[in-house]
């Protein structure tokens, strides 16, 4: 038998944790032995309950971005430096995610535990960087090998981006964490309102529901529930000021036909963005 110091990283991560039961139930790519796969399945909750830094949400991409992880975080409490930040994200088929050190902590490095990508042996150089493409959906796990006993493990969630009828909707929620696809069919509603800064999901900073159908002539109504909000569309001049105090702060009534995407102006790097769909004629 070889000496761990004689195996190659990838064979050392995978039966460090396979020794410990770490992936028992799952397949090298996280999934549950009953193929599941999603995001919040209990085998990728178990493996980020032991990620420092990790708050439970998944951080989610677009197609367009092009995502980075901290490698040395320094955020939040009690890990010092080994953490990966974000510790979980969720991108589509075909995103570069990029690792960059940040110079603080102990050397480290990025290995995914099924072999699907390594960035070598641990550095602690600020600047370096390592990228891997991700071309098919699954759940990837990886770790820090010289700090993965304390808690510096991380997660790529590989998944298809939300679909809908409306393809610029799609494109412009892709990054919204309660985005699922769903345009809420408000067609003939008489008086729809649109929460803002909702706690719906993961984030604090939403709009529920994100995306809506409604007819020409309906007025929209955003209802705060609390801190700095500003709706600012970008397919019309429509924007509200800023608005801090519970209640209905804005309302638009909409006569034209068309796709009006929205976002509240100082989160929306924060996805908080919304997306009104106007049809024409009444149901």
């Amino acid at each position: 038998m070889r000496n761990p110091s004689d195996w190659s990283r990838r064979e050392f991560v995978a039966a460090s944790l396979l020794g410990t039961g770490a992936m028992a139930g799952c397949t090298a790519r996280g999934q549950t032995t009953d193929d599941e796969s999603d995001a919040s399945s209990g085998c990728l909750d178990d493996w980020l309950a032991d990620a420092n830094g990790y708050e439970g949400v998944i951080e989610r991409y677009g197609p367009d971005d092009a995502p980075s992880v901290t490698v040395g975080d320094s955020l939040g409490a009690g890990h010092g430096s080994a953490a990966f930040g974000p510790a979980a994200i969720r991108v589509t088929p075909g995103t570069t995610v990029t690792w960059e050190w940040s110079g603080d902590g102990d050397p480290a490095n990025v290995v995914a535990v099924d072999g699907a990508f390594d960035s070598g042996g641990p550095v602690s150089s600020h600047g370096h960087a390592f990228s891997h493409t991700f071309a098919e959906v699954g759940t990837y796990r990886y770790v820090s090998e010289s700090s993965r006993d304390a808690g510096m493990v991380g997660a790529v969630v590989v998944a298809d981006p939300p679909s809908s009828d409306y393809p610029a909707v799609d494109d412009w929620l892709a990054d919204v964490n309660i985005y699922d696809g769903t345009v809420v069919d408000w067609l003939g509603h008489p008086s729809p309102i649109v929460t803002v800064g909702s706690a719906e999901g993961e984030s604090d900073f939403t709009f529920s529901p994100p995306a809506a159908r409604v007819s020409t002539g309906t007025t929209v109504r955003w209802v705060w529930t609390g801190g700095p909000h500003q709706i600012a569309f970008e397919d019309a001049d429509i924007e509200s000021g800023v608005e801090t105090e519970p209640g209905v702060q804005f309302e638009h009534t909409f006569e034209e036909p068309g796709v009006y995407r929205y976002a509240c102006a100082p989160h929306h790097t924060l996805g908080e963005k919304g997306a009104i769909v106007v049809a024409p004629g009444a149901e």
